[in-house]
């Protein structure tokens, strides 16, 4: 049962309670009145004033629930749990225990005086365990029940009956009363559950919209580079060629335009790359990048572990491919070894950065797998290779079958063959 419905529960209980204030305070009246002596008038007059007090507790607590809504706090519409703080149970428990008090006094003056005030008595017991709680609801109640047994067997004699009846309405209420709560407690419950899981499903939702902006950023970046980005760098070879090869004056000059128009176009093209390198990997540099790929939990549940070693003196090409590179071992090693250890490590020194994934997989023959297929998502090792090769590095696969799998690269640092 949702919240809503478990409100419209609770509500049309409280006002089932309402009508049977009314009716028994209207049959009450009915019999009382006109008072036949000074004690029936004390009684009549004690009744009404109950039904005053009663009707001022109503009216105060429909104010301030609409006071709580005007001012966008959340009012409970259900019972809360024995253990909830005094402020969350009541924004003014000496208020709640003045005015069950004062109901349980002038109920007791009124059945004193009036027997027939007695049944006032069963719409008490639930307002004592609702405002109350179950464990002082509970003690208010059986004491309630006693009062009632004792006044009607002054004034009418004691009687089996006259004793079973309150007994009997005290133990209804409770099994009901106390039914309720436990009830309302288990569905509170499930819908807090229930928003953490909305919680969480959005949550995952926003990662996965993340991660795809993510990956498509890093597909047309690499898709730009490898096609834009090279095809321009192939021209501007062939451009100064042909100028060395070509004479006169006007083929130099026109030469020279179209080798500075390449120019500009790759020079927009790298800046395009740059914009769409991941941010995580611009702002926290390849350590952080190589980290949050290692602390990823994959479905499988293999062991990532991760070593850097040296300064991160790279430019910003040669960390994203290394990522790229690590990226695409990693997912091998998920997807084909069934590894459940995978070691990644980084180790950047003046000549050189070494980027190596172990791991303890099934292993396989390199010779026999040239790189076509074997691959994560986006490469294969014939990719992964071309990627090593355009910053003159180069990537070796070190695999038997039974014995897991070792990749190493390593990028020389300076230039990257791309121009």
């Amino acid at each position: 049962m949702d919240g809503h419905r478990l409100a419209s529960v609770f509500t049309g209980l409280r006002l089932g309670l309402h009508a049977v204030v009314a009716v028994i305070v209207l049959i009450v009246l009915l019999r009382s009145v006109p008072p036949a002596d000074a004690r029936a008038a004390v009684g009549v007059g004690a009744i009404l004033a109950w039904v005053l007090a009663y009707a001022a507790g109503v009216a105060d607590g429909v104010r301030r629930t609409r006071r709580r809504a005007a001012a966008g706090v959340a009012t409970p519409s259900v019972p809360l749990p024995d253990d909830a703080p005094p402020a969350m149970r009541a924004s003014r428990p000496a208020a709640v225990w003045l005015g069950i008090g004062t109901l349980s006094v002038l109920w007791l003056v009124a059945a004193w005086c009036l027997p027939e005030a007695a049944y006032l008595v069963f719409p008490l017991f639930f307002l004592q365990l609702h405002l109350l709680g179950a464990r002082w609801g509970t003690a208010l109640v059986l004491v309630s029940a006693v009062c009632a047994v004792i006044t009607l067997g002054v004034q009418q004699g004691f009687s089996v009956p006259g004793a079973v009846g309150p007994m009997l309405g005290a133990a209804v209420a409770l099994l009901v009363g106390l039914g309720f709560r436990a009830f309302t407690r288990q569905a509170v419950a499930r819908e807090a559950l229930v928003e953490e899981l909305v919680a969480a499903r959005d949550e995952l939702a926003r990662s996965e919209r993340r991660a795809g902006q993510e990956s498509e950023r890093a597909r047309l970046a690499r898709d730009i580079h490898d096609t834009v980005s090279q095809s321009l760098s192939s021209i501007q070879m062939l451009l100064h060629a042909a100028e060395r090869a070509l004479q006169g004056e006007r083929s130099a000059e026109l030469l020279r335009l179209a080798r500075e128009s390449a120019a500009s176009v790759q020079a927009e093209t790298r800046s395009i790359v740059r914009a769409l390198t991941p941010a995580p990997l611009e702002e926290e540099g390849l350590a952080a990048a190589l980290r949050r790929l290692a602390e990823t939990e994959w479905s499988g549940g293999p062991e990532v572990l991760l070593s850097v070693e040296g300064d991160e003196a790279l430019d910003m090409s040669r960390r994203t491919a290394l990522l790229r590179l690590a990226q695409g071992a990693v997912g091998n090693a998920l997807r084909h070894a069934g590894a459940t250890r995978i070691e990644l490590g980084l180790r950047v020194d003046a000549q050189a950065a070494t980027l190596t994934v172990s791991d303890n997989g099934v292993g396989f023959e390199p010779e026999l797998a040239p790189g076509a297929s074997h691959g994560a998502g986006h490469f294969g090792l014939a990719s992964m290779r071309e990627r090593a090769a355009q910053f003159g590095g180069r990537l070796s696969v070190d695999s038997t079958p039974g014995h897991g799998t070792r990749v190493e690269v390593v990028l020389p640092h300076g230039p990257s063959k791309e121009a």
